[in-house]
């Protein structure tokens, strides 16, 4: 008998140390008539060359040993002819569709993915976007990376100098941990302009989950962990090329190459430069709409791994970033003041990292890892007369044991950690310094009754050379129904972190605004108290039919309820920004709804709608907190022809009215409304994808396809000197509608 296996897929990164030992989990489905499935079991699976091996239970679920250097899968039943499937080393959950064709002489592989992927089986809900999702649009860098994903919002920070920035629960983004492979990556200093700084060419996936998170990670997520794993030498391409260009002259280069040394070492390098050389002012308030610059970005990594168990990555990486916006003399029709209103923005950065881990041969799911990273981040701005200098330099390590109890359905992970920050910032001429040095410890149980619960608890222990003895609980648990197809989570725990309150806030000195700080207690950096907030959600995902076509609801509810807040009051006067200690209540409510299906053959439509309710004690009353949309809205479509050689993709959100700051005590020229009207965005891409011996990919897209435009982003743009100027409420897009195009090139 000639059989044909067609084996589709599906990958959910897990939500696991960088070097425990990971299992990849996955099910055999046999396609039916009509697109029906049913489980398979009795079906063997392995690793190519290893004696690593496993056949599916009575549901068709199986669960193998995994290590990076395995990437190929052996696939063979009774009756169907054994095949190989190639697998990415990210991936740690598959499905394989299985169908038998009698009448066929040749066994074919077909590896398809969806952008991105829900985990059912992790105790911790994680989102995965995968490279085919960041190719839906031209994803620059990791804040344009979400344009197609409903659970962060993206908006400018200020409406001088181009800055993205990211919301996530309903709060901003440096409540949520960003971290690079699985090390905090994005915080102090670079916690607004460092979004720009990961080149999307250079993302391999990245994995977001919301609410609290792992303690292995640290203590200060918030909001939830974005993820990301940048290009794996042993795996990826040996040369990808990316080339782009906009209609403001924006141009980017990436370069990505990867060199398999031996059987145990691997190399890549990754380069990015890009240039905006063009001065627009497109809305014609005399002020660039996106700063004039260069970036330099250079990474390196190195990956081994050995065949007695060692195994590991090392690298490092810089970037040189700088930016010029503010007023060109060319657009001034009507100058008042003698010099012309400036922004510099300079920033240089280099990291060096090692992970290095053992996993034990003689004991199954046991191992230990080493996580070391030390960062030097600086900071040179200026915005007019407002100067900003800040040099931050970290050193972490995080060490990891995991084993079991018993049996592999008790396992835990153990380990210790260590933070210290040397902060310098000077703002208004006046220093501000602070160093920071936590060593933690901290403990992870994990239990797992067959494939229905799942329970994470996590405790840590950490001692802060400010505040003192801390502790931080996490816990998590899982239950599924339906052979999995229903699965409902809770989570709850508790996040710690100081405020930046310059570095975080530098849109704000875009303006004429005074910062006054009312510090609570003075041995604190800048004299206020740490934030402490408490987190608690739950989420039910239900995977099923729709016209015998896959689809999916998935339904999040989240409160962020803060103990203690440094409050930004931008309400209390028009000419101040207010830091102080919270006194009262802050909370952040979020509700999201998404539903996912396959409507039409290769047709993919994502909608979801997203509720917000964010309040916050100010000096004078509960307020919803300013430039938040309390409700949006949100439908994807993409398309892919039956040859593959054609994608198409578009994205409509809609925004709902935002709160803006209290301008009553500005000159009546200088008021604005209470609240901002609501309006869409759009976005569309087309993409031609060219194979034969390598792949050519070329693609052009649309930004603000309406060319929808806040108008009078900037408050007094006549009088940037004077006392009411102000460019930092913005809570639409600055610049118009913006095409773009480009090309890939990818030798394997």
């Amino acid at each position: 008998m000639r059989n044909r296996i067609f084996i589709t897929l599906v990958s959910i990164l897990c939500f696991s140390s960088v070097f425990s030992q990971n299992k990849l989990t996955g099910k055999v489905l046999e396609i039916k008539g009509k697109g029906d499935t049913s489980e398979l079991p009795g079906v063997l699976i392995k690793w190519l060359n290893t004696n690593t091996a496993t056949f599916s239970n009575g549901k068709g679920v199986f669960e193998l040993a995994y290590s990076d250097k395995m990437d190929t899968l052996v696939v063979s039943n009774v009756g169907y002819k054994a095949d190989t499937l190639k697998v990415d080393t990210t991936q740690r959950f598959v499905v394989l569709y299985l169908s038998d064709i009698k009448t066929l002489d040749e066994v074919v592989v077909v590896y398809k993915s969806t952008g991105t992927e829900f985990s059912m089986m992790n105790a911790i809900k994680i989102e995965t976007l995968g490279q085919r999702e960041l190719m839906k649009a031209a994803c620059c860098n990791l804040s344009e990376s979400f344009e197609t994903n409903p659970s962060i919002d993206v908006n400018f920070s200020d409406a001088v100098t181009g800055t993205k920035q990211i919301q996530m629960l309903g709060l901003s983004g440096q409540y949520a941990l960003i971290s690079k492979e699985n090390m905090p990556y994005l915080r102090g200093l670079a916690s607004i302009y460092g979004l720009s700084f990961i080149p999307g060419s250079w993302i391999q996936s990245i994995q977001l989950s919301k609410g609290a998170g792992t303690v292995i990670n640290g203590y200060e997520s918030f909001t939830g962990q974005i993820n990301t794993e940048l290009q794996n030498p042993a795996a990826s391409e040996r040369l990808f090329f990316n080339a782009y260009v906009n209609a403001n002259a924006r141009n980017e280069y990436n370069l990505n190459l990867s060199k398999k040394l031996t059987d145990v070492w691997s190399t890549g390098l990754l380069l990015h430069g890009n240039s905006n050389p063009l001065q627009q002012d497109m809305n014609h308030d005399g002020f660039l709409d996106i700063p004039t610059g260069t970036q330099i970005n250079v990474a390196n990594k190195w990956a081994y791994q050995t065949r007695k168990g060692f195994e590991g990555q090392f690298g490092g990486s810089y970037v040189s970033d700088k930016r010029q916006g503010g007023q060109a003399k060319q657009f001034v029709t009507m100058h008042h003041d003698t010099d012309l209103y400036t922004i510099g923005i300079n920033t240089e950065r280099f990291d060096v990292f090692a992970k290095n881990g053992y996993v034990f041969k003689k004991r199954q799911a046991t191992s230990f890892g080493l996580q070391l990273n030390y960062s030097n981040h600086k900071q040179d701005n200026f915005y007019g007369n407002n100067l900003y200098k800040g040099d931050q330099s970290t050193a972490y390590a995080n060490f990891i044991f995991q084993s079991y109890l018993g049996n592999t359905n008790h396992t835990y992970k153990l380990g210790a950690s260590f933070i210290a920050d040397d902060v310098k910032e000077t703002y208004d001429e006046i220093d501000y310094k602070r160093k920071e040095i936590v060593p933690g410890t901290f403990v992870e149980y994990t239990y797992n009754y067959l494939e229905k619960f799942n329970l994470v608890g996590g405790l840590r222990a950490d001692y802060h050379n400010y505040y003192g003895l801390f502790f931080t609980p996490r816990l998590h648990m899982r239950y599924a129904i339906n052979d999995g197809k229903s699965v409902f989570r809770l989570s709850g725990g508790r996040a710690l972190k100081t405020a930046n309150i310059f570095a975080e806030n530098t849109n704000l000195m875009a303006s004429s605004r005074t910062f006054v700080i009312t510090p609570g207690d003075f041995s604190m950096p800048y004299g206020m108290n740490p934030e402490i907030a408490w987190n608690y959600g739950a989420n039910y995902t239900q995977k099923f039919k729709l016209d015998y076509r896959d689809a999916y609801v998935t339904v999040d509810v989240y409160r962020t309820d803060f103990k203690n807040q440094v409050v930004i009051d931008v309400d209390d006067h028009a000419q101040k920004v207010l830091f102080y200690n919270l006194k009262g209540v802050s909370f952040s409510n979020t509700a999201q709804v998404e539903f996912g299906w396959e409507a039409w053959k290769r047709l993919n439509i994502k909608t979801a709608y997203r509720f917000v309710d964010n309040q916050t004690s100010f000096s004078r009353e509960l307020l919803a907190k300013s430039l938040i949309s309390k409700h949006r809205s949100f439908i994807n479509a993409g398309y892919e022809t039956r040859n593959g050689k054609w994608l198409f993709d578009a994205t409509l959100q809609w925004f709902g009215a935002k709160r803006l700051p209290n301008t009553a005590a500005n000159p009546l020229e200088y008021h604005r409304a209470t609240y901002s009207p609501d309006y869409y965005n759009t976005n569309a891409q087309i993409t031609y994808v060219h194979k034969k011996k390598n792949e050519w990919n070329f693609y052009l897209g649309v930004e603000n396809a309406f060319n929808y435009k806040q108008p009078n982003p900037i408050v007094s743009n006549d009088k940037p000197f004077g006392a009411y100027f102000d460019a930092s409420m913005v809570w639409g897009s600055i610049y118009g509608r913006m095409l773009y195009g480009g090309l890939r090139f990818k030798i394997k």
